[in-house]
């Protein structure tokens, strides 16, 4: 009998099964693929790589603005692509020691769950007390005319495929306006694509912060990509797709079509739980990741609420402390959001959109990257960083940054709003001189000064 079955070994089901191991519940994980699931294998870790290859190589391109002669450097897409592997290897490898470490199973294979306190796996019925579904998500194809053939042709990409292509297309073609769009726009228009990116929305990543968005669609047109936006496609043939944007016509020609326009929970083997559901699919839970079912809990991209890699983990990890009766429930409203183009955004809590129909008096505070010292030393000097506060103490409820290492920078903001801190706090912490964290300290600066001055005028 274990004390935890967990189904999945993405970063939400090992992060969930170290945890549970750590913390001395007898743990059984079943993966039916790999461990580390698709972020670690498809998705998370090969982008990263990969962009970090296209942003050693952009570093060489403007070496001239540094002092440095050098030739026109050539990229190896088969060398970048084996480098991809040996990160994901070894971080695979890295799993099975946490696994080890913390004295948790697991077994390859496609698991059935029975019923709250049952398992198979193939001939095999194992008992449990608890359950933690983390089946994932998979990238889902649009029914869109013509677009079959493509996919059967291996023109049509989706997300989880695009990576492992065996050369760089001349023109991509990308449909979506989520991280993956604008990740691999950036990627492929630093290898030399045409990149053209159609949009459904009115703006590339809708659900982030509008100035973050005006800010990475200007980046990207400097880059080379054509950005279409209210744009739907209507079909395919051959290699060119028919759409319409904003009610008008048009026409573009490709030679590779990224689909990213959403995805689907993973719920096969889950049927006989019948979990409550939303109307896409996907399974609803409480804060502490409770299903419908006693002692089955869900998390990750199968309750579909942030598909994101770190939020899963932390789930997990909720699930495991409520099964050993910590109550530690999911904070949705303080997640970060990383996009790691060039150059990279990071936001976490409110919108400045959110902010203002949440609350009746919104503080808005800008700091640029354009006047801090380390980043003009580097020459990188692209971005900014915007602070939300309100009433009455001044609180931190969103930070928004964009530019150079904007993913590492926002741990600032999210410490911040989870100890509930002030603009005066974040402005009286001293910054190393020079570091690129100095412009939220300005930023809160700037911002605490407005403060006292109105509380002055009252």
């Amino acid at each position: 009998m274990y004390d935890v079955i967990i189904i999945g070994a993405g970063p939400g089901g090992y992060v969930a099964a170290t945890k549970a191991g750590s913390l001395g519940l007898k743990t059984l994980v079943i993966e039916k693929n790999r461990l580390g699931g698709v972020c670690l294998h498809e998705g998370c870790i090969p982008t990263k790589a990969l962009l970090a290859s296209a942003g050693r190589l952009l570093a060489v391109r403007d070496a001239k603005t540094h002092g440095i002669s050098v030739s026109e450097p050539v990229f190896d897409w088969a060398a970048m692509q084996k480098r991809k592997d040996k990160v994901v290897d070894r971080l695979t490898k890295g799993i099975a020691s946490l696994f080890k470490m913390h004295q948790v199973e697991w077994k390859e294979g496609e698991a059935e769950v029975i019923d709250a306190n049952t398992v198979r796996l193939g001939e095999e019925e194992i008992q449990t007390r608890h359950i933690i579904l983390a089946t994932g998500a998979h990238p889902v194809r649009p029914d869109i005319p013509g677009l079959s053939a493509l996919f059967d042709k291996g023109s049509a990409k989706l997300p989880t495929e695009l990576l492992s292509i065996e050369a760089i297309p001349n023109k991509l073609l990308i449909i979506g306006d989520n991280v993956f769009s604008v990740e691999y726009a950036s990627l492929f228009a630093a290898l030399g694509s045409q990149v053209t990116l159609l949009s459904p929305a009115t703006r590339l990543l809708p659900y982030m912060d509008g100035e973050l968005s005006d800010f990475i669609g200007k980046e990207l047109r400097q880059q080379g990509v054509d950005l279409v936006f209210s744009a739907t496609p209507n079909s395919f043939e051959e290699n060119r797709v028919f759409y319409h944007a904003k009610e008008e016509k048009a026409e573009k020609t490709f030679d590779v079509v990224l689909l990213a326009t959403g995805s689907a929970p993973n719920q096969a083997g889950l049927q006989s739980l019948q979990l409550k559901t939303d109307e896409q699919g996907f399974v609803q839970t409480d804060a502490f990741m409770r299903t419908s079912v006693n002692h089955v809990y869900a998390i990750g991209d199968l309750i579909g609420k942030a598909p994101l890699a770190h939020v899963a983990s932390a789930e997990g990890v909720a699930a495991v402390l409520h099964i050993k009766g910590v109550e530690r429930p999911m904070r949705y409203h303080k997640i970060p959001m990383a996009v790691y183009s060039h150059p990279e955004l990071a936001s976490v809590g409110l919108t400045e959109e959110e902010a203002r129909a949440q609350y009746e008096t919104v503080q808005v505070h800008k700091y640029s990257l354009s006047a801090n010292g380390k980043a003009l030393a580097e020459g990188d000097a692209k971005g900014f960083v915007k602070i939300l506060s309100v009433a009455p103490y001044d609180e931190v409820v969103g930070m928004h940054i964009a530019g150079s290492k904007a993913t590492d920078l926002i741990a600032e903001g999210v410490l911040a709003l989870q100890l509930e801190a002030t603009v005066h706090d974040l402005a009286a912490a001293m910054h190393a001189h020079p570091t690129p964290a100095e412009i939220i300290m300005e930023a809160a600066q700037l911002a605490a000064k407005d403060a006292e001055t109105n509380a002055r005028k009252v």
